[in-house]
């Protein structure tokens, strides 16, 4: 049976570059050469040891490569496209048939480990995926076709957000995916400020586009009411903070809406006074991972050239070298880091 290299994180700040076999292709499923594998927050925040799927683990899940072949009954890609990977659907639950296919159990598929532990299984050198999880993407550099999961996920929160050109909003946090939401936003010619505590962040997002920026000291209220008087029509926090999403609901216009983008570690209440929220009509909204929709539209966009994702690919190593990359991203905030296999 032939082998592949695959990147398992083995323990808390452990990888080992293991051989594991390839997967034989099952119905409509394709066999992927990943050109490259994005890092997420998930599988750093496995590495060290703030988030616990369980060891050993595989992680990735923001990939993009070349179909080297295809099972006999595949008629949607064939061997040389270029694609992005993303989510799948079975296409007849209750959640496909109201196009909230991210409810599907089929949804987001997992590789299987030795043990039966499970993973995305994106850190290797081949991936085995459904053919409705694979997007064309063009001619654009694997580097950064593989963000299409992340942008996918921008993607989605402001399509559930309902933000349209003329609205007005602020993002706070100007990491990776923070960065993403205002580009998308912007894109969609949202007036959109983004705020953070860092100049460098904000320097750095000024000089690749985002064309408003506020420097936090720690409560940027004032400063938003006084830059959007009455406050803003959305909010998406890019940290999960209490004290951000406090500062978010303070913001809101009537009948605006808070985006609970990032996940909190560790987990802080929010409180809420009912009465407001029912004077105000306000909505407090979550978005995590995309629907099919989010992926196709967010891998079109980069096939297409509509966003400029360089800003967000900041380093790649190669797949044999994933422990360095896993350091890296751990040793200071960075945007995304990809595994070249």
């Amino acid at each position: 049976m032939p082998t592949m290299k695959a990147a398992v994180l083995t323990g808390v700040g452990e990888v080992e570059i293991q051989d594991i076999p390839v997967p034989e292709l099952g119905p409509r499923e394709v066999l992927v050469k990943i050109g490259a594998a994005s890092i997420c927050s998930w599988e750093q925040r496995t590495y060290i040891g703030k988030q616990k799927p369980g060891f050993p683990f595989l992680g990735g899940h923001e990939n993009a490569g070349e179909v080297v072949a295809v099972a006999p009954d595949v008629t949607t890609v064939s061997v040389g496209d270029r694609v992005t990977l993303g989510p799948t659907q079975c296409g007849t639950c209750r959640a496909c048939l109201r196009g909230e296919d991210k409810g599907c159990v089929e949804h987001f598929q997992y590789f299987s480990l030795k043990g039966g532990e499970l993973g995305p299984g994106g850190f290797l050198e081949y991936k085995v995926h459904r053919e409705d999880g694979c997007f064309p993407v063009g001619d654009a550099p694997f580097e950064l076709a593989c963000l299409a999961e992340p942008l996918s996920c921008a993607v989605h929160g402001v399509r559930l957000m309902g933000m349209k050109a003329g609205d007005t909003a602020v993002v706070f946090g100007a990491g990776p995916m923070g960065l993403l939401n205002a580009m998308v936003l912007q894109f969609e010619g949202v007036d959109v400020t983004l705020v953070d505590m860092e100049p460098e962040r904000l320097d750095y997002a000024a000089h690749h586009g985002i064309h408003k920026t506020l420097l936090s000291s720690g409560d940027a209220v004032e400063a938003i009411l006084e830059a959007y008087p009455g406050g803003v029509d959305g909010v998406v926090t890019a940290i999960g903070s209490k004290s951000v999403n406090e500062q978010g609901l303070k913001v809101l216009q009537p009948r605006g809406t808070l985006c609970l983008f990032a996940s909190a570690h560790p987990v802080e209440p929010l409180e809420l006074d009912p009465n407001w929220v029912h004077n105000t009509e306000v909505r407090i909204i979550g978005a995590v991972s995309a629907d099919i929709q989010d992926h196709k539209r967010a891998t079109d966009m980069i096939a297409a050239g509509d966003i400029d994702l360089t800003p967000i690919m900041e380093k790649t190593f190669p797949l044999s070298d994933a422990k360095a990359a896993f350091d890296y991203l751990s040793a200071k905030p960075s945007y995304r880091v990809a595994l070249i296999p």
